[in-house]
């Protein structure tokens, strides 16, 4: 049997168990959205949710040393490639990500700064404003966290050089607080707040797309991701702030 046989043969055996894994998933999630945040049910969902995916990116981390069921290719493409502009060629190549990431917290940051006399239009508040919104966000922070476990187990060899390092979303306010920014910089609508989140979805999507058809100019989220994560200290950084986020958005 010739390998692309094998591999096609290969594909087609994962696709049942992973077709039936996403239903699964979409409909614990769509369960989990049922309960509004600072409840035990709440509470308790996020932390179901949490011991799934760590447990399972601890089988791929297991599967990559030869101990576990799970196991994931190391990945072929070495990004950047090493070069005496290998720096260079690695900022050009996130800054797309990094832009989108920038975009997204300034949002979220103007509507942490909304006055209480106007809809907030923060992921958090629209989230809770909308169930299936809540599924959805929770849907995409356990595919995070999965993606960040199968990032780290098909990491090719020696760790990338670290690269430009990622702003971390600041901690929402409290009410009651005086508005820093004036209030007509976002618009007094949710229904806009949450087309700007799946804005950011698409664009993602789109940035992900042109990726894998620029030739390694531009990095793709897996290549993003494991640079962004190549130093031990900014692996546990990037694991507290996947978890605190969680807990923020679906249990707190």
């Amino acid at each position: 049997m010739s390998a692309r046989r094998r591999l096609r043969r290969q594909r087609r055996s994962a696709l049942v168990p992973g077709v039936c894994s996403g239903l699964a998933l979409s409909a614990w999630c769509g369960f989990a959205s049922g309960f509004h945040r600072s409840t035990p049910g709440a509470l308790w969902t996020w932390v179901v949710s949490l011991c799934l995916v760590v447990g399972a990116d601890l089988l791929l981390a297991s599967g990559r040393r030869g101990l576990g069921p799970w196991r994931a290719r190391p990945a072929r493409d070495l990004w950047p490639v090493p070069g005496p502009d290998r720096r260079r060629r690695a900022l050009a190549g996130v800054s797309p990500w990094i832009g989108l990431v920038l975009v997204a917290l300034a949002w979220d940051v103007l509507g942490l700064d909304t006055g209480p006399d106007r809809p907030h239009l923060t992921i958090s508040a629209l989230s809770q404003a909308f169930r299936p919104l809540d599924a959805a966000l929770l849907l995409v922070w356990t595919l995070v966290g999965l993606g960040y476990g199968l990032v780290r187990a098909r990491a090719p060899g020696p760790d990338p050089v670290p690269g430009p390092s990622q702003a971390a979303p600041a901690a929402p306010s409290k009410g009651g607080a005086p508005a820093l920014v004036p209030g007509l910089l976002l618009p007094p609508s949710r229904p806009a707040g949450v087309a700007f989140w799946l804005g950011v979805v698409a664009l993602g999507l789109v940035l992900e797309a042109s990726a894998r058809r620029s030739g390694g100019r531009i990095a793709t989220a897996e290549q993003f991701l494991r640079l962004l994560s190549g130093p031990p200290l900014a692996r546990l950084a990037l694991v507290v702030a996947w978890g605190y986020a969680g807990w923020h958005l679906f249990a707190y």
